[in-house]
């Protein structure tokens, strides 16, 4: 027994050498879906060259516990091994393993055991749609054979930073033959994206989805056109603004939709110039810039046609077989309408059933395509004229002693209802006429001359068209009579109205004064005492001790003052002192006047009698008896804390 046991174990050693020194590896079998009748591949990994070399898969496998082991082998010569699902058996333990032959030299790889049925490894996600808007990432990818969900691991960075993983899972969807996630990111920063998934039920990964590059989101081109003619035709070069590279770094393409007469052509470049050949008339081109992961805004470049005529100078007296006629309805007579009208067929006689009567239209005519396009003919056309129904505004400038200048606004296009072949002009002197013009339709001027001195003049002008004149504009005017008379004219309106705005303003102002000086006379000035104010920083002076000065006051009472009998004598000091009274002599009553009269002025209310110092009712009356035995009067005097 002993003997037996060595010779196993060396036997196992020897087997474990020869794996081990065997340059291939355990063979990694799996299925790509949980389909039932899905096959099995096996990937082997060999370190040296697989010129010459055979692989033989063996996958042994037991029904139950106790049953025979079951082999098959399969063989080829590539490192990926196609097992069909008939041969193997799937719900039971099975051992699998590789043989290498080269040269008559064999090994064998280790053996590992599996249940065959839970190696499930999906392919790894194919992102095809990349859509980013507002700071969001949409990314889209077909989901695996079976539809059904998985579990995913996404995993993002700016360039040159770490990654940051996250995990979702998706949900079985049999109508939905996508799966998606939003990936919030920051809106100025390029990203790249990678994607693995599994089975919910078994636990191996898919290899990592190729890296997505995610650009910013692109913005509309800024396009710069010129234009030039050559040989007949108009040259016209798009030129536009190379995106940022964050937008632009994995690459930027351009769709053109060219808007040309009769046809529409959608161009896609990579380029960021475009040269092409336009009609005379109106072309519109869009161009919207697409990356990766976005689409721009379409940008519209319109290039205005050449200028319309006013006339037709000439017309094509046969149409081409291949043509294109292009026509529309002018707003204002000049402005093109949004709405055109093209047709291969059609002639300039038949285009006119459709149009309104008295309305301007344009047409063109094209023929050619590509760089051979160019414009045949154009002219402006009615279906059926009509006379004008406005009249031209007129001025009547420069007027001198024999000569005036007509001067007006021609007739709006809209209002012409026709071509106009003249602006007709009379001239009238009184209620006689005098001449009659004709001035061309593109004039707005014209000199009248020969005129009298000093004389009335009336002008009437209208324009004409090939069904009639239209209304008349009528004008007046005079001619000078000296150096300094004012024309009647729009000048001498202008004068006018000067001399009589300045007339109301030297009245206004001459009203103003006179309206200040009445109101001083009959509601003057109440003068109001000055109160000093304090100062503010007297708290936080060194006050010295206040001391209280007593001063004579002499009481004047009320009844005094009326009487002729009474004497003041005023000083120049501010108090009131004796008053001596004597009543023999005229010169000291007269004196005495003057100086009641001076001492009433000195007052600033004339109301003082009611301001004077009184005494208290029954002090008064004595003083008073006193007063009519003695014109000497005692003088009291203020002291602090007394009551007056």
């Amino acid at each position: 027994m002993e003997a037996v046991g060595i010779l196993l174990l060396v036997a196992a050693v020897v087997f474990s050498a020869e794996g081990a020194a065997c340059p291939v590896s355990i063979p990694y079998c799996y299925r790509k879906s949980t389909l039932k009748e899905e096959d099995f591949t096996c990937e082997l990994e060999d370190r040296e060259s697989t010129h010459g070399v055979k692989y033989i898969l063996f996958i042994e496998s037991r029904s139950f516990a106790n049953a025979p082991p079951e082999r098959v082998k399969f063989e080829s010569r590539e490192l990926i091994v196609h097992v069909p699902l008939e041969y193997v058996l799937t719900g039971t333990q099975s051992d699998i393993w590789v043989e290498r032959q080269k040269d008559n030299i064999n090994c064998s790889s280790n053996k590992t055991t599996v249940i065959l049925k839970h190696l499930v490894k999906y392919s790894s996600p194919d992102i095809q749609k990349k859509v980013r808007s507002a700071g969001n990432l949409m990314l889209s990818w077909p989901k695996t054979e079976d539809n059904k969900g998985a579990i995913h691991e996404i995993r993002w960075k700016t360039i040159n930073a770490s990654w940051q993983n996250d995990t979702f899972e998706t949900e079985d969807n049999k109508t939905d033959p996508w799966d998606s996630y939003r990936l919030p990111l920051q809106i100025h920063s390029v990203y790249q994206v990678q994607i693995r998934r599994k089975t919910k039920q078994y636990h191996i990964w898919s290899e990592w989805s190729n890296t997505v590059e995610v650009p910013v989101e692109i913005k509309a081109p800024v396009v710069h056109w010129r234009q030039e003619k050559k040989n007949g035709r108009r040259k016209v070069t798009l030129k536009w603004d190379v995106p940022p590279p964050e937008a632009s770094s994995s690459g930027v393409t351009y769709n053109l939709t060219l808007n040309f007469p009769c046809k529409t052509k959608n161009k896609t470049t990579k380029e960021t110039s475009y040269s092409l050949t336009a009609a005379d008339s109106e072309l519109r081109v869009s161009i919207i810039a697409i990356n990766d992961v976005s689409t721009s805004q379409f940008q519209e470049i319109i290039i205005p046609p050449v200028q319309h005529l006013k006339h037709c100078h000439t017309s094509l007296q046969k149409m081409p077989k291949k043509h294109c006629l292009e026509w529309y309805k002018l707003v204002d007579g000049e402005t093109r309408t949004s709405h055109v009208n093209t047709s291969t067929r059609a002639t300039v006689k038949s285009i006119k059933n459709g149009m309104e009567k008295f309305v301007r239209y344009y047409y063109f005519i094209h023929t050619g395509q590509n760089r051979h396009r160019t414009t045949i003919s154009m002219c402006p056309i009615y279906s059926e004229e009509g006379a004008p129904v406005a009249e031209p505004h007129v001025t009547v400038v420069n007027v001198t002693e024999n000569s005036a200048v007509l001067t007006w606004v021609p007739i709006p296009v809209q209002d012409q209802h026709g071509f106009l072949l003249h602006y007709a002009i009379w001239i009238s002197k009184g209620s006689s006429h005098m001449a009659y013009f004709e001035v061309a339709e593109n004039q707005t001027r014209f000199l009248l001359s020969n005129l009298s001195k000093d004389s009335s003049y009336t002008v009437y002008i209208a324009g004409r068209t090939k069904a009639g004149a239209g209304p008349n504009a009528t004008e007046y005017f005079s001619t000078l009579t000296g150096p300094f008379f004012i024309p009647n004219s729009g000048f001498s309106k202008i004068i006018l109205t000067v001399f009589v705005s300045g007339v109301l303003l030297l009245f206004s102002i001459c009203f103003s004064f006179a309206l200040k000086r009445l109101r001083r006379k009959l509601l003057p000035v109440i003068p109001r005492p000055v109160i000093p104010d304090t100062d503010p920083h007297l708290d936080h002076q060194d006050l010295k001790e206040v001391t209280e000065e007593v001063h004579n006051v002499t009481l004047l009472y009320r009844d005094d003052v009326d009487k002729p009998s009474r004497c003041l004598n005023l000083e120049q000091s501010t108090m009131l002192h004796d008053c001596r009274h004597t009543s023999d002599e005229e010169e000291e009553d007269e004196e005495d006047e003057e100086m009641v009269a001076h001492f009433i002025n000195s007052f600033p209310n004339p109301n003082y009698k009611g301001q004077m110092l009184r005494l208290s009712e029954p002090l008064e009356v004595a003083e008073k008896s006193q007063t009519e035995s003695n014109c000497d009067i005692s003088t009291p005097s203020y002291r602090p804390g007394s009551v007056l």
